[in-house]
């Protein structure tokens, strides 16, 4: 079950000036919150890929099995 914080049960014509802009401005901040988290993520797993296939390669060349050359 998810909560909307936004939708209230009071009647939206009469919030003041001051109520609206503080509204827009918290659902700006939580819009801009997900967009920075998205963004961290993406790099979070590019850098993860990155690691893995450099750990991978690592175990490869020192496999004891190999014939030197």
């Amino acid at each position: 079950m998810q909560f909307d914080h936004f939708k209230s049960n009071q009647d939206d014509s009469l919030m003041s000036i001051e109520d609206l802009r503080s509204l827009r401005l918290r659902k700006q901040k939580i819009e801009s919150d997900k967009k920075a988290r998205k963004y961290i993520l993406g790099i979070n797993q590019r850098y993860r890929q990155m690691s893995d296939n450099k750990s991978n390669n690592f175990l490869k060349n020192m496999n004891p099995f190999k014939k030197a050359a």
